[in-house]
């Protein structure tokens, strides 16, 4: 169906882009955080402005309308919509064809009534991109397009670590963020510490001076697929079934890359055991693998029985659920983050973390909290010591976690609309930069 710049209503309908999460879905069983991020903002915005909200993919000049993900009640979970995703484009992986081949032979397999004509992003269009907008040029030059033709286009910055660490990365995306950082785009940061990091990334790579400061809506700490403090009854899964034999673990998740410092996670639980002796719990690593930590890796693949630690490489939801609900505790020690999503869920399921205190990390766990110095790895011992022996301050740590309030994914698409201010037809006008007039309150109503 074709893409108006009004609902019947007469809001301004937002575009929201999930270009990146099916071209992901195409090539890839898992998803990352990105994706999480992108899947739980649509549907959560779909929720609140329904038919002014149209989420889309879009490559090689074919558009699909993905709306449909969103329409079931009660909401399907972050991990059936991009298995769905996945299944929509059908792709045969078996065949040894090239990605643009693949693309093209997935566009035949969707149905006619899910493809779209091209969404007008024109003076009058909202086009949100809140994901891996550095992850293919061609996507850069759409977006630029739209700028250029007056559209209000709204980043959501995950983080600026391509260029404010680019050692951390693979080098490929710095290019296409210097490009989106010279766009006069309006700009919502998921931390106070990814805001502080845009402005530094804007002078770094020349880019103009921006007149609207970037909007600053964390991200959540619910993971949808559980209701808070849930606690799974029966693993899920084999590897799971083993872990529940297995005893007390203690968890970390994310994935196996070189910010996730997981190499110095790993010598640090190896020395830990050793002073304890038996009564040590393992450590459970749970995510995919990554880039540039072939050191971890090795470790992780060389452990056996009587390792501190173990993997459960690229876990499904339905196990993540299982091993939040059944550690006693977790910890995040990256290097840099521009949220940490895994500190947030961990305090969903009423579970401490040990976190690393740098960069935005403290603003997803706050108080609840314990944390250490990255790169002094040693620090996060006295912490994740407490947790195994004290059992009172373990106790007392979970209780206020438990009675604290969490941040809910309806709460940051909440913001996040507020931010893009979908206005009636008729209300008073955009500014130079594209921005609508705000709703009388300034919020957006919250889902009932």
């Amino acid at each position: 169906r074709g893409r108006n710049s009004h609902d019947e209503s007469g809001l301004m309908a937002l575009n929201i882009d999930l270009t990146d999460v099916a071209l992901h879905a195409i090539q890839h069983d898992d998803f990352s955080g990105v994706h999480r991020v992108q899947i739980e903002l649509a549907g959560a915005l779909k929720r609140l402005h329904g038919g002014s909200a149209n989420a889309y993919s879009s490559f090689l000049g074919l558009y699909h309308d993905l709306d449909f993900l969103f329409a079931e009640e009660p909401p399907k979970s972050t991990s059936d919509i991009y298995g769905d995703i996945h299944r929509f484009y059908s792709l045969r992986h078996d065949l040894p064809f090239r990605a643009l081949l693949r693309l093209k032979l997935a566009h035949r397999g969707v149905p006619t009534s899910r493809r779209a004509s091209k969404p007008r992003l024109g003076a009058e269009d909202v086009l949100f991109i809140g994901g891996a907008f550095w992850a293919h040029p061609h996507w850069i030059r759409t977006y630029e397009r739209a700028a250029r033709a007056g559209c209000d286009v709204v980043v959501l910055y995950h983080d600026l670590i391509p260029v404010t660490f680019p050692e951390l990365t693979r080098g490929r995306s710095r290019p296409f963020f210097e490009r989106m950082l010279r766009l006069p785009t309006r700009a919502i940061a998921i931390s106070e510490h990814t805001k502080a990091q845009l402005e530094e990334a804007r002078r770094a790579v020349g880019a103009p001076p921006r007149l609207d400061p970037a909007t600053v809506v964390p991200l959540a700490h619910e993971f949808s697929a559980a209701p808070r403090n849930h606690a799974a009854p029966e693993p899920p899964s084999l590897r799971t079934a083993m872990l529940d034999r297995m005893g007390a673990f203690a968890l970390c998740v994310g994935t196996v890359e070189i910010r996730k410092n997981h190499a110095r996670l790993l010598k640090l639980w190896e020395s830990l055991a050793r002073e304890a002796g038996g009564a040590w719990p393992k450590l459970v690593v749970a995510g995919k693998e990554g880039w540039k930590a072939q050191e971890a890796v090795r470790a992780l693949r060389r452990a056996g029985r009587e390792a501190p630690y173990l993997w459960i490489e690229a876990p499904t939801d339905k196990e993540l659920v299982w091993l939040y609900g059944r550690a006693g505790f977790t910890v995040f020690p990256s290097l840099v983050e521009g949220w940490g999503l895994p500190i947030g869920e961990s305090l969903w399921f009423g579970k401490p973390c040990v976190a690393s205190n740098a960069a935005s990390m403290p603003e997803v766990g706050g108080a609840l909290c314990s944390y250490g110095d990255p790169h002094d790895i040693d620090t996060f011992a006295e912490p994740i010591m407490r947790l195994v022996r004290d059992a009172g301050f373990h106790q007392n740590a979970v209780a206020a976690i438990k009675a604290s309030p969490l941040r809910t994914w309806a709460e940051a698409a909440n913001e996040i609309a507020a931010a893009v201010s979908l206005s009636p037809r008729g209300a008073s006008g955009r500014s130079a930069h594209g921005r609508d007039a705000a709703p009388e309150n300034g919020r957006v109503p919250a889902p009932a």
